[in-house]
């Protein structure tokens, strides 16, 4: 074939390639901070990007939507935006773009980061150019968000507070019982200082639990959900409302081994050649409040159920370490999970 016949075969690949892969006239990357969104905007069939800065709260937003419309796209479902999940800050404006029909897709910042390979230099505008340009290339796994239920919502905060607030009774009181343990009199005058807010403390982690409890019964489906979560042996409230929280209500993530990779239980095999080799371990990629819930429910597993406790037993004498045994219940407990989920029915336990 001559040369340049096989170049314009080429180039005829690629230009297929490029129409083939091309699925929203306009994508659009939006780096977010706390005071202001960084936005940039690619017109996909001339690759031309234009970027804008604006606040982030409602006049902002109607801003960038005045600002897309004069590039051509009125921020409908013809438009995908892309952005990294920050928490809090994403909020209102995923709601905004959500209920104006935009397609919206979060994605976690680590994975942007190494699809990039290996880049140098950083800024808000340029942070949101590589998101566009994510989202460009893999606009066709893009991941969509829906409208989360607002109970759900109020229920992550809720879940979020308590955890600070567990964090700061568990930091006061072990200080104060290691001080009275070198210090007796020391100890003793700070117990005396601390005691109203160490109660304080207490009474607030009462009261969120019971919120928490309040409007899981107000609402019809999550109460059976939730009902169904705890039916299975050892799952407590806790750890029942956080998976119904992080599945949005079981409406995704309802696969046995997707669930346990993100509650960080999966193992992963490692090695490579003949030299580096290691034993399967779970990856720290995982959802770590989730992970540490479930781990506290499969130790109370194991002491208070006869047939987990028989199962993880089993699993030592196959020759298993106690934490891969371990690990082994909290699968069984996430499988168990999924399974009265799926079948809409409580968990019956086998009778011997």
């Amino acid at each position: 074939m001559p040369y340049h016949q096989g170049f314009e075969l080429c180039t005829e690949i690629m230009k297929n390639t490029h129409a083939n892969q091309i699925q929203f006239p306009h994508i659009v990357g939006i780096d977010i901070s706390k005071m202001s969104i960084d936005v940039a905007v690619i017109e996909t069939p001339s690759m031309k990007s234009n970027s804008a800065v604006f606040s982030n709260d409602s006049e902002g937003f109607q801003k960038m939507k005045k600002w897309i419309k004069q590039l051509g796209n009125d921020c409908n479902e013809n438009i995908l935006f892309c952005m990294e999940h920050t928490g809090i800050y994403t909020r209102n404006i995923v709601k905004y773009l959500l209920k104006r029909g935009c397609k919206v897709w979060l994605e976690s910042s680590l994975h942007i980061k190494r699809s990039m390979g290996l880049v140098r230099g950083k800024s808000d505008k340029i942070d949101a150019e590589r998101i566009a340009k994510f989202a460009f290339d893999h606009q066709r796994d893009a991941k969509l968000v829906k409208l989360s239920h607002p109970t759900l919502n109020r229920l992550k905060d809720l879940m979020k507070t308590r955890m600070r607030l567990q964090k700061g009774l568990q930091s006061q009181t072990v200080a104060i019982n290691e001080l009275v343990r070198v210090d007796p009199k020391a100890g003793r005058e700070i117990e005396r200082i601390s005691r109203q807010a160490v109660e304080g403390l207490k009474k607030s982690l009462v009261k969120v639990e019971e919120k928490m409890e309040e409007l899981v019964n107000i609402d019809k489906q999550l109460r059976a959900l939730y009902q169904l979560v705890t039916s299975v042996k050892s799952v407590g409230k806790v750890l029942a409302i956080d998976l119904i929280v992080y599945t949005d209500g079981f409406t995704r993530m309802l696969d046995n081994r997707k669930l346990a990779c993100y509650c960080g239980v999966a193992p992963f095999e490692y090695r490579s050649g003949t030299s580096v080799f290691s034993n399967p371990g779970t990856s720290s990629f995982a959802n770590k409040q989730l992970k540490h819930h479930l781990h506290m429910c499969a130790m109370n597993a194991i002491k208070c159920h006869k047939e987990l406790r028989d199962y993880y037993l089993r699993k030592t004498e196959d020759g298993k370490s106690k934490m891969s045994a371990l690990n082994a219940v909290r699968n069984k407990l996430l499988h168990r999970v999924v399974a009265v989920v799926k079948r809409g029915t409580p968990y019956m336990e086998k009778l011997d």
